[in-house]
């Protein structure tokens, strides 16, 4: 759900902004997709339905990403699978996955020539952004990693 939650709130707020523009309004497709999906991260992981708790916002920014830069978040997305699988923790994968994600855009955006999609300012401050507020919100999972306290899937619940 937090998936399509993330590609449907960019995704209609693009689509609104071109019916604004086919209609002869001022053209904001430069930034309000990019608006929406930061709203929708931060949502998810602040909801007011759970006293402003959350999710860490990796699959809702999974769906965001999809929408803003499919193709850069599809590589992140890679090495998620890569990690995860390999190390048996989720964390790892989604902390060094968001990392990637917030690297290849900033590539795509000073190298577009030499990467294979084309990433404009907004899209790579909000891509560079959303890493550092994922790679934060594990700050837990992180000291549970160093300390080897960590739940991985598989295996027995350490304490």
């Amino acid at each position: 759900m937090d998936l399509l939650k993330g590609f449907f709130g960019p995704f209609i707020a693009q689509k609104m902004c071109e019916a604004q523009v086919a209609a002869g309004g001022a053209d904001y497709s430069a930034w309000v997709p990019l608006v929406a999906g930061l709203l929708v991260i931060f949502g998810h992981s602040f909801t007011c339905f759970a006293g402003f708790r959350g999710g860490k916002g990796v699959l809702a920014a999974l769906g965001v990403f999809l929408a803003i830069l499919p193709l850069t978040v599809l590589s992140a997305f890679a090495l998620w699978i890569i990690l995860t699988f390999t190390t048996k923790y989720v964390s790892v994968g989604s902390i060094f996955g968001s990392a990637l994600l917030g690297v290849l855009s900033i590539f795509g955006y000073v190298c577009p020539e030499y990467y294979f999609e084309s990433v404009n300012l907004g899209q790579m401050i909000l891509a560079v952004v959303v890493a550092v507020f994922i790679i934060v919100k594990h700050k837990s999972n992180i000291k549970r990693l160093l300390n080897g306290t960590e739940n991985g899937f598989g295996s027995k619940r350490k304490k």
